[in-house]
């Protein structure tokens, strides 16, 4: 592998490894064990979005109802376990209620784009339309609070030194990382995202692969909701409004490729990195929230039009040999 292959690789690490350097330089204590653990926390939550991302843009598709399948997990599971709402129920077994909720959100999205033809891009964005009102009528437009205690351990608990969301999300990264790398079911996602109609031709169910795609990233937004609500000991309607640009932000900077087949967890763990290490960094020299979505922006841009142009650019150069 030549010095231009290994650096297109590996560019997103060299930028996380700079990012670290400058802010160790000029941000007072970003080196500390203590502001380590801050970012890994700080990541958890939008890594597990990410990682439901990252199923949907392996198969070539987009899911932007994240956001607000995070905020429906979280009210809604507050709402079952609220001691102020009357219904009180068992939080484990709501989770449960909640999974199967979610569950029919993703199936939802995956068939409104493979048995409809509709974009992925307007299928899910009607999708989060439409749970964005539901939120609301479940919470009222106010948050829901005195939920059942026994559940905060999930968002504010230590094992040793490290937060709870932390190694919740570590399990999904092994679990998805496995899945990806050493599965039948893996390989099905690389090949419906590289090329659906050649998948598809070779008798692969590409419809069920989408369908189970979006179905996995409903469910990470549902565990990303329980975090959530655990955390923050209520659920509001707009709690995961911040986390679907986040996570397809990481998705894609880390090299999740929009156009599908190509990105696997590694990629995705460095991209999450990247986005988390730079907000606490431009937090602790002192620049505020406006600047830092300026930031994530432009990177969000950049590492697209990357991707974009690179392939472009392979393409034209092949076509260009062959004649």
């Amino acid at each position: 592998m030549n010095a231009a292959k290994l650096t297109k690789k590996y560019m997103m690490l060299i930028v996380l490894i700079l990012l670290i350097v400058f802010f160790s330089i000029f941000g007072e204590n970003f080196l500390s064990v203590e502001n380590a653990i801050t970012v890994c926390r700080q990541v958890s939550i939008i890594g597990i979005c990410a990682t439901g991302m990252m199923f949907a843009l392996l198969t070539a598709h987009i899911d932007l109802s994240i956001g607000a399948t995070v905020s429906f997990a979280a009210v809604f599971w507050a709402k079952l376990i609220s001691t102020n709402e009357g219904i009180m129920m068992n939080p484990y077994l709501a989770m449960l209620v909640v999974l199967f909720f979610c569950v029919i959100i993703g199936t939802a999205n995956g068939l409104l784009v493979v048995k409809t033809n509709m974009p992925a891009l307007i299928a899910t964005m009607a999708t989060s339309t439409v749970l964005e009102g539901v939120n609301y009528l479940i919470t009222d437009a106010k948050p829901i609070s005195k939920i059942d205690e026994s559940i905060y351990w999930i968002g504010q608990s230590y094992v040793g030194k490290i937060p709870m969301p932390v190694i919740v999300f570590g399990v999904i990264v092994i679990v998805a990382g496995v899945i990806l790398g050493f599965t039948y079911i893996g390989r099905y996602i690389y090949a419906t995202g590289s090329n659906s109609e050649a998948a598809r031709l070779a008798g692969l169910n590409t419809d069920m692969v989408n369908v189970a795609a979006y179905i996995v990233s409903a469910c990470l937004c549902d565990d990303a909701g329980f975090v959530l609500c655990s955390r923050l000991r209520s659920g509001t309607a707009t709690t995961g409004t911040q986390y679907q640009s986040k996570a397809l932000t990481s998705g894609v900077v880390g090299g999740i490729s929009m156009r599908g087949g190509e990105g696997n967890i590694y990629n995705l763990l460095v991209g999450v990195f990247v986005i988390g290490v730079l907000s606490n960094g431009l937090t602790i020299i002192g620049v505020n929230d406006y600047w830092q979505s300026v930031a994530q922006g432009i990177i969000l841009a950049f590492a697209v039009g990357t991707d974009y142009y690179s392939r472009t650019h392979v393409k034209t150069t092949l076509r260009t040999a062959k004649s």
